[in-house]
């Protein structure tokens, strides 16, 4: 029924066409040209111009599905030409009385013409169906992107930035953005409401508001998405257009009528409300962390008078360990391991209009644990760090192996069972090499989850896969001047071993979702109880990454070998278990080491380890009795009815941890709150302490758990 005008009082109708054909009074898109008149493109596919008094067809459709009926987006030229999209025909340019068609054979990059845009330079920005993205300079077209830049969606709108960025919105691939080398999509995965958009506007503050079909309006301003929808008052959330007045009002036009908007320019507020650690002790804005304290977790709250609490995103950052800001719709950012340190954790509450709170912030030092620091000199004491316990042959003949390859910078393969000490061998030769002053990043392959080698090892760009918000170094960048331990290296995957053996031969690598070449300086020693020839032979195992690893193998001897070292290497694990529990512990007795040097040892010195450390853990007197070493089911204390099988075996630092924690609490006659409590003796919140009693399957005698 033709269109209105809207004069601010009431509606004034015009009628397109005067015939009985209906389509052609069907108005798809409207256009108004320098010169004040109004451009109409029909269903019928027919063009039309108002100068204000009449209404005059210049160019008459080809039938009911005229080939200018999907024009919804036309635009002008510096020239004065009027550029429309077409459905199968190409591009259709109004050259001052002239209709000119263009289409692949011109360069176009496919026919399918779905949108249009106009940059600041006068280029015309044509994006189609399938085909992707083509612009005209004025001369002839370039191919800006394939189909895979958009997401292969079709676009809907295309919108310059007041940084000259190209925005496309596509239907079903979120937004995409030219920055004039490469393109950014947007999708759900980094906040945007709903992956299919079909209006596009930005306002005089830079941000984005983004129109989808069913989801309502999503705004963006490069850091944060936030959603206005039908809980904010928006009458649809099915949007066709958005429109911003001169005077700040946003028209946001719906399935379901037209939404009339005025955005808030009132900030929230944030507070940081708790830090839940064991260890804390705040002190003005400062908090003290035990390095003992594998998780820590920050909470807090933003408050605003015209959003309700949990239309609130949060903005957060904790300088000196993250590189970028993240954002989140929770109330609580949690860091796991962090080190040594000083850091800053600053938050801020962002509103629906992307109005940011001040920021919120609170310092936080990780200092050593004096328990784990304790323990840890103890140990030092006893040995030289890095350096195999043992004068046997054996295992003297593999310190000089490892003395001489550590002057180099050759590939060093570490060959041996589990519990041979592959590890400490890395350890060592980093601590003997020219690069001993740099870091040495130990990385456990066979621990890594399952598709997420690639991004482990090389790291990550922000958007390189869903959940990528922010970019990620990766071991091998960690490792820059230093060493990288690869241990368990035969469980890589194969396209993992592609992008190692390159890294090896030309020390260069990408990281995932980049472009950049990065230039490694690490050494790179790798370990394996695996028979990498097989694994070659099997087909599994690279035989080029296998020759490149191999440049300098070391074989350690299984403790089989070299039974000879039982006694020391049982005095050396006795010794820092004993000073941390407070004990006096006489040297094993003549039966206990007859009893160890019949076992065959097949987790070796690992195993050792734990069976000496467990024995001095469970004994009762200065003495380690037979009864106290628990060995695997083919060696049995003789005439010891508790002699224990391997299914006995305990972790050793839970089982201290165990006895301690029921020591002290034993002491306070198993009280656990007040000031003389085992939670205060302990420096644990008393939450912290039931947990962990309840965890180690702590219980006062003839009570439930927790006391």
């Amino acid at each position: 029924q033709g269109v209105c005008c809207y004069d601010g009082k009431g509606f004034t109708s015009l009628t397109l066409d005067s015939g009985t054909d209906q389509w052609r009074n069907l108005a798809l898109a409207i256009h108004q040209d320098r010169q004040g008149g109004l451009w109409f493109v029909t269903f019928r596919g027919d063009l039309k111009r108002y100068d204000g008094q009449e209404v005059v067809t210049l160019h008459q459709g080809e039938g009911r599905r005229g080939h200018l009926h999907t024009a919804r987006a036309v635009v002008e030229d510096p020239q004065g030409r009027l550029w429309f999209a077409t459905s199968d025909l190409g591009l259709r340019c109004w050259d001052h009385g002239t209709l000119r068609t263009y289409t692949t054979a011109d360069g176009l990059v496919a026919d399918d013409v779905r949108t249009l845009g106009l940059d600041r330079q006068g280029q015309v920005w044509i994006v189609t169906g399938t085909g992707g993205v083509s612009r005209w300079d004025g001369q002839q077209f370039h191919t800006v992107t394939t189909g895979e830049g958009l997401g292969f969606a079709p676009g809907r709108v295309v919108l310059e930035d007041r940084q000259g960025r190209i925005w496309f919105a596509t239907d079903g691939a979120g937004v995409s953005c030219w920055d004039g080398e490469r393109f950014t999509r947007y999708t759900m995965a980094e906040g945007l409401v709903y992956d299919r958009v079909f209006a596009m506007m930005e306002d005089e503050r830079g941000r984005l508001w983004l129109g989808t079909q069913g989801g309502g309006v999503s705004l963006f301003d490069g850091q944060v998405f936030q959603t206005l929808s039908t809980q904010d008052g928006l009458v649809n959330d099915v949007v066709q257009e958005i429109l911003r007045t001169r005077q700040g009002k946003i028209w946001i036009a719906t399935e379901g009528g037209i939404t009339r908007y005025t955005p808030s320019t009132q900030a929230p507020g944030v507070r940081i409300k708790q830090i839940p650690v064991d260890h804390a002790d705040p002190s003005g804005d400062r908090i003290s962390v035990s390095s003992a304290q594998t998780q820590v977790s920050f909470e807090f709250q933003g408050r605003s008078f015209t959003s309700r609490p949990d239309r609130l995103v949060y903005r957060y950052m904790l300088e000196g360990h993250d590189v970028e800001w993240r954002v989140t719709r929770d109330n609580r950012a949690e860091y796991l391991n962090l080190p040594l340190g000083k850091y800053t954790f600053q938050v801020q509450a962002v509103d629906p209009d992307l109005n940011y709170s001040a920021p919120s912030s609170v310092r936080l030092e990780v200092v050593p644990d004096p328990k784990m620091e304790a323990f840890k000199e103890e140990a030092n004491r006893l040995g030289a760090k890095g350096e195999f316990v043992g004068d046997s042959p054996a295992v003297k003949a593999v310190m000089e192996e490892l003395r001489d390859v550590a002057v180099s910078d050759l590939t060093v393969l570490i060959l041996g069972e589990t519990g041979t000490g592959k590890g400490l061998a890395a350890q060592y030769v980093h601590s003997k090499s020219p690069r001993q002053s740099g870091p040495v990043i130990t990385v456990n392959c066979g621990a890594i989850a399952q598709g997420l080698e690639e991004s482990s090892l090389f790291g990550h760009e922000k958007g390189a896969f869903t959940g990528a918000v922010y970019q990620k170094i990766g071991w091998v960048g960690m490792a820059q001047g230093g060493t990288l331990f690869l241990d368990e290296v035969g469980e890589l995957p194969p396209l993992v071993q592609v992008k190692l053996l390159r890294l090896l031969q030309e020390h260069e690598y990408e990281r995932l979702g980049g472009s950049e070449v990065l230039v490694s300086n690490a050494r790179i020693i790798a370990a394996t109880n695996r028979d990498l020839e097989a694994m070659v032979r099997e087909g599994t195992f690279r035989p080029d990454l296998y020759f490149r690893l191999n440049a300098y193998p070391v074989r350690l001897p299984p403790l089989r070998e070299r039974k000879e070292d039982l006694p020391r290497l049982a005095a050396y694990f006795m010794k820092p278990v004993a000073a941390h529990l407070g004990k006096k512990i006489e040297p094993l007795s003549p039966k206990i080491l007859k009893l160890l040097d019949a076992y065959h040892w097949p987790g070796n010195v690992r195993e050792l380890q734990h069976v000496v450390e467990r024995a001095v853990t469970a004994c009762k007197g200065p003495e380690i009795q037979v009864g106290d070493i628990a060995l695997g089911g083919s060696v049995k204390a003789e005439g010891d009815p508790h002699s224990q099988s391997g299914n006995d075996r305990v972790y050793l630092m839970e089982e201290i941890e165990r006895r301690h924690i029921r020591e002290v609490l034993k002491e306070v006659g198993w009280v656990i709150r007040g000031e003389r409590g085992a939670a205060a003796l302990l420096g644990l919140p008393e939450s912290s302490l039931r947990d962990r009693m309840k965890r180690l399957g702590i219980s006062r005698p003839g009570k439930a758990t927790g006391g």
